[in-house]
């Protein structure tokens, strides 16, 4: 049990330091070692999990096994590049009462409601192929010719249909999920779905996840192969473009475009520290158990829910680290860079203040769920169901009186208040970045 304490505080310890997950974080403090070419995988797919960013980390690891690569250097994408050619960063916000269910929130810190890996692609140039269809048979075919062909495929799935039985939150339980198919044995489908080996599925089970996904059904994201190295330096100046667009400007309907980019993070920095309005967190959320699902919503929000930790800040500063070697006027990058690791260290500590206290023991939960995950993907089913159960009987027992409930709000509002002003002064930097220099003074 000791060990296992020192492993998890080296754990969290690498991911204040590196903005890793913690599956990824874990992988390097224990010494995980990739394992060798694996029966039944297409060729050249040898990543699997890890990351920090897990739509980023995917789709890196299809690029690679596909052959992809940067013009100027000869090598695979990084992961931190690919978030960055998505668009890597954003903020939506929306909070959620309805009568006779515990209020709620979501907070989505990168772009959106942009297509992620679709804008990575089609902004770097990388030939690709993007199918869908109401037809599960013709889903099943399509998939098969991708695979008989000895390539990879990115499936949309509800990840909640895949049979792990681990999600709380009924919204994030719907939304739409990516993983990519890599093979088959023994009747079975190949996933790369977030654990470091890859994940036997049945086909039936698979074909049930990807039809679930209404808003999506049967969605197939195939790269092709063949296609030209990439020229990193157009591509990165017009997603630097893109994110700042979306940072500054509406992203969609009037009546809702307050909730998005830095006027919906204001608006939820406004939130947390307003004490009189409905709105505003004390009075929304205004039970310990109502308390307690926001904390753990904002936990899981800007660590692993649609994030990687610190926001994803610390992802899209590597990024842009890697930008600024690729411009000619790349101070503005370096600068932008500098300034969201700086926000990323203030949004680790947000998500550290949700889970002090009383709300502790839901981040051991959270890591019992992710150590599960891990390596055990439908073989720990029962087990991960029964970590839910635990999770939603411990958020709805703990006891937070309305002085603690005021105080870690109060803590979360002064970091928030630290970080507004930050994320503003870093989109003016992305803003020089976006245009250069020379184009901003004309």
């Amino acid at each position: 049990m000791t060990s296992q304490k020192h492993l998890k505080a080296a754990v969290r310890a690498r991911m204040a330091r590196t903005g890793e997950r913690y599956t990824t974080a874990r992988r390097h403090v224990a010494g995980h070692t990739a394992p060798p070419p694996l029966p039944g995988v297409v060729p050249g797919y040898r990543t699997f999990g890890g990351g920090r960013h897990h739509d980023s980390a995917l789709l890196a690891h299809v690029l690679e096994a596909t052959g992809v690569t940067a013009a100027h250097d000869g090598r695979p994408l990084t992961e931190p590049m690919v978030a960055g050619l998505a668009g890597g960063i954003g903020f939506m916000y929306f909070s959620f009462s309805y009568a006779g269910h515990v209020p709620t929130m979501t907070i989505v810190p990168r772009i959106h409601p942009r297509p992620f890996l679709a804008g990575a692609l089609e902004r770097a140039g990388i030939r690709h192929r993007a199918a869908e269809t109401t037809s599960a048979a013709k889903a099943g075919r399509e998939l098969d010719a991708v695979l008989d062909a000895g390539r990879p495929a990115i499936c949309t799935v509800v990840r909640s249909a895949l049979g792990y039985g681990d999600r709380l939150d009924p919204f994030s339980a719907a939304d739409p999920y990516d993983v990519a198919v890599v093979g088959r044995r023994d009747e079975h489908l190949l996933l790369d779905d977030g654990r470091l080996e890859p994940n036997p599925v049945p086909p039936e089970l698979l074909a049930a996840a990807r039809a679930a996904s209404r808003a999506s059904r049967h969605r197939m994201l195939v790269v092709e192969p063949g296609g030209a190295p990439v020229e990193l330096a157009g591509a990165v100046r017009a997603s630097l473009a893109v994110t700042l667009h979306d940072l500054t400007e509406d992203v969609t309907a009037k009546n809702f475009a307050g909730n998005f980019g830095l006027r919906g993070l204001a608006k939820w920095a406004d939130a947390v520290a307003d004490r009189g309005r409905k709105t505003g967190w004390s009075r929304l959320f205004d039970s310990a158990g109502a308390h307690a699902s926001s904390m753990h919503r904002l936990y899981d929000c800007l660590t692993t829910e649609y994030s990687s930790p610190g926001a994803m800040r610390p992802l899209y500063a590597d990024f842009l680290a890697e930008a600024a070697d690729l411009l000619e006027d790349g101070d503005a990058a370096r600068d932008a860079g500098d300034r969201y690791a700086q926000a990323g260290e203030l949004w680790a500590a947000i998500a550290e203040a949700a889970v002090a206290g009383p709300m502790a023991p839901y981040r051991d939960l959270v890591e019992r769920r992710l150590e599960l995950l891990l390596g055990g993907g439908l073989a720990v089913s029962t087990e991960l169901a029964a970590v839910a159960e635990e999770t939603r009987a411990f958020l709805a027992a703990v006891e937070i009186d309305e002085a603690d409930r005021v105080a870690q709000l109060d803590a979360i509002a002064e970091l928030a208040s630290r970080v507004v002003p930050l994320e503003r002064e870093a989109s003016e930097a992305l803003a020089e970045a976006a245009v250069g220099p020379r184009t901003a003074r004309a």
